[in-house]
């Protein structure tokens, strides 16, 4: 008999999982933990001697939502707790019905736990929010901490080393749970520099998609995606990056802004995620062609 911990891999995933595994006092040796997307959560096994399952940070896949809701039919009697903060989770209520905490208010799934009475420390809620919202809150030194070191893992995976993402990853759950730096964090968050450098020259090729839309497409460069984004900011409102995802090679089109008052998911007609960010996945020359109709 076992806990399942099913949580997103960004800043706010694993801060969000820390706080459900403190509070639901959820012994590590119990509970298998599992990292993911959440268009990869169809591949989640549930083995037979899962009683619990917990879910932190995972949207509704807005490339398949019938897949989401089949894990949770799959699943229903097993679910304890699902927190999410993403637009477009609530269509989950009807399914989860008590077991479902959202709110997609909340800029992370630590504020929203927060709110619901769930004890955190203020760094991990900031780091947190952070992680999640960088055009909208400072960098902490905790946030700072786990991005960098995390991009870094980014690139090791495009080099070949495809441990390196989930390393890191569960590095910085344990690291958050026993409350001492992981010395893993602390060596590659110490190879960010390279990284950086790359990303302020890659946004030196932005150039206009249309009024107010700016354009990059990344080749080999190892860059900071979300970093990239803050670069293209300066010049556009609205940033496009083109590029090859990690988990699968396909090509994938993201698309960015800090314009408070644009909603990415409604505009695009997405059923879920972050307003201010969305990946399209597909053909990178027909999504140009969406991107222009859309802001033309």
């Amino acid at each position: 008999m076992k806990n399942l911990l099913i949580c997103h891999g960004d800043g706010d995933g694993i801060i969000g999982a820390a706080v459900v595994i403190k509070d639901f006092n959820l012994k590590i040796n119990e509970t298998e933990i599992v990292i993911t997307q959440p268009f990869l959560l169809d591949k989640v096994k549930v083995s037979d001697d899962v009683m619990a399952i917990f879910v932190v940070d995972i949207a509704v896949n807005n490339r398949d939502i019938d897949m989401t809701i089949n894990f949770i039919r799959e699943n229903e009697t097993q679910i304890v707790s699902w927190v999410d903060h993403h637009q477009g989770t609530g269509i989950l209520e009807k399914l989860l019905g008590i077991t479902l905490m959202f709110d997609d208010r909340e800029p992370s799934c630590p504020s929203l736990l927060k709110n619901a009475g769930f004890k955190m420390s203020d760094d991990w809620l900031k780091a947190a929010n952070a992680c999640d919202r960088p055009t909208d809150f400072p960098a902490t030194e905790l946030s700072e901490r786990y991005n960098k070191a995390f991009k870094v893992s980014l690139i090791e995976a495009q080099d070949g080393n495809r441990t390196a993402i989930e390393q890191v990853q569960r590095a910085f759950l344990l690291e958050l749970l026993n409350k001492e730096k992981s010395e893993l964090i602390t060596d590659y968050g110490q190879r960010y520099q390279p990284i950086l450098e790359a990303t302020q020259k890659a946004a030196e090729s932005f150039v206009k998609l249309v009024p107010g839309v700016g354009i990059v497409t990344l080749g080999n460069e190892k860059v900071d995606k979300t970093a990239l984004c803050t670069e293209g900011y300066k010049k556009f409102p609205i940033v496009v990056v083109r590029f090859h995802s990690l988990e699968n090679g396909e090509p994938m089109t993201m698309v960015a802004t800090n314009n408070k008052e644009l909603n990415l998911v409604t505009l695009f007609g997405l059923p879920s995620g972050p307003p201010f960010r969305i990946n399209l996945p597909g053909s990178l020359f027909k999504n140009k062609l969406i991107i222009i109709d859309k802001f033309s």
